[in-house]
């Protein structure tokens, strides 16, 4: 009854927070109009969406598949499961591998670090199958590795064939799944500041001087906020892009997918975030780490653990529109002792209107050790005893 009341109290006071004067005058926002068959503009910490069309449409997603790649090597690196200067040798897989590359030689040996900068900014497939042999021994171990995350993630719609994004049987995503991807990762500073560099003339060339790789991403310099992700294109995907750009707080993920030039990629995306930020605006629901209840923890040596948000969350709303909405925590009704710090163990239903938008993960504010018998006994004892 108790949790039950609080949660209440906080649902009130976050709509209160949220609800604008009565003197703010209604806004609506113009249509988007983009010419990619498939298309998704989302905030980035709820995936709360603001346009869509088509963006649960199986496509080819070309080098967008890269994404995948540096996230699985990044946190990989994160994990000290691998290092920036690890010594990466080439296979002949991926000497003999064709598309955008940067002409490595079987046999050679190049850090891991390098690798990782080719792909973000040179889109080269011949570093994501040597950078995925080296860290799963194999590129079909990798790739399993990806689908394992793909569906972790919850891209449902999603199945990849290769590390790299070349057309093949079997590869596919959504414009949807590529903004979860994108969510997922712009969390990693680390990845942001890949895909944002414009350009890079330190990967060696193979004869003793250094390449220089410019970022396919040509929006970047161009578009305010925009440092990332990945572009693509294959003659059966079309021109795709993943983007995001931030602003004055509001973060957004813009994917567009098929177009049928460059050109009209860019503008497309351009579209999305220019019409995102100018018509919408953030607001913050919840600060990372606000509490917002928590959980009875059974055999353990605390008998329950703080629930609190796991980063900050957002919803967007039409400049100068009213938006009422409910942060509405989802809690188990107890846990099993042991539980670590961080561990998610539930989630904030984000509601508009009664309806859910999106929805953010609640985390453990603290860990929990299972208890010894002992302990349990003298718990029992000492709860007998004020009985």
């Amino acid at each position: 009854m108790r949790r039950s009341a609080i949660l209440a109290c906080l649902a009130v006071v976050l709509v209160g927070m949220l609800a604008p004067s009565a003197t703010q005058a209604a806004a609506t926002p113009p249509k988007i109009d983009v010419g990619a068959p498939s298309a998704i503009l989302v905030e980035a910490s709820t995936g709360q969406t603001i346009f869509s069309k088509n963006a649960q449409e199986e496509r080819a997603p070309a080098s967008m598949t890269k994404v995948m790649t540096l996230h699985l090597a990044l946190q990989a690196l994160r994990t000290h499961r691998a290092r920036v200067t690890d010594p990466v040798s080439v296979s002949d897989n991926a000497y003999r591998l064709g598309g955008s590359q940067i002409w490595l030689e079987p046999g050679e040996t190049i850090a891991l670090g390098q690798l990782l900068r080719a792909i973000a900014i040179g889109s080269a497939n011949d570093a994501c199958v040597a950078v995925a042999e080296h860290l799963a021994g194999s590129e079909s171990a990798f790739v399993a590795q990806m689908n394992a995350e793909a569906k972790r993630l919850g891209m449902t719609h999603t199945h990849y064939a290769n590390s790299h994004g070349l057309d093949a049987d079997g590869h596919y995503t959504t414009a949807q799944d590529m903004a979860i991807l994108a969510r997922a990762v712009v969390t990693d500073p680390g990845l942001l500041q890949l895909t944002s560099q414009r350009e890079d003339r330190t990967i060696r060339d193979g004869k003793g001087g250094h390449l220089w790789l410019v970022n396919t991403n040509r929006l970047l310099g161009k578009v305010p906020g925009l440092d990332g992700l990945k572009t693509g294109y294959t003659g059966k995907a079309g021109y795709c892009l993943t983007a995001t750009a931030q602003r004055q707080g509001l973060r957004l993920v813009a994917v567009v997918m098929g177009d049928a030039t460059s050109k009209e990629r860019f503008a497309d995306i351009t579209t999305l975030l220019q019409s995102g930020f100018s018509n919408f605006e953030a607001v913050l629901l919840a600060k990372g780490g606000q509490p917002l209840g928590s959980v009875k923890v059974l055999r353990g040596t605390g008998t329950d653990v703080p629930v609190v948000v796991a980063r900050d969350v957002h919803a967007v709303r039409p400049r100068g529109e009213a938006l009422t909405v409910k942060l509405q925590p989802k809690l188990p009704q107890e846990l099993r002792a042991p539980v670590r710090k961080g561990q998610a163990v539930g989630e904030a239903e984000i509601l508009s209107a009664g309806q859910k938008i999106a929805s953010v993960p609640l985390i453990a504010a603290r860990g929990v050790a299972r208890a010894t018998w002992i302990g349990i006994l003298t718990a029992v004892l000492r709860q007998a005893v004020q009985f």
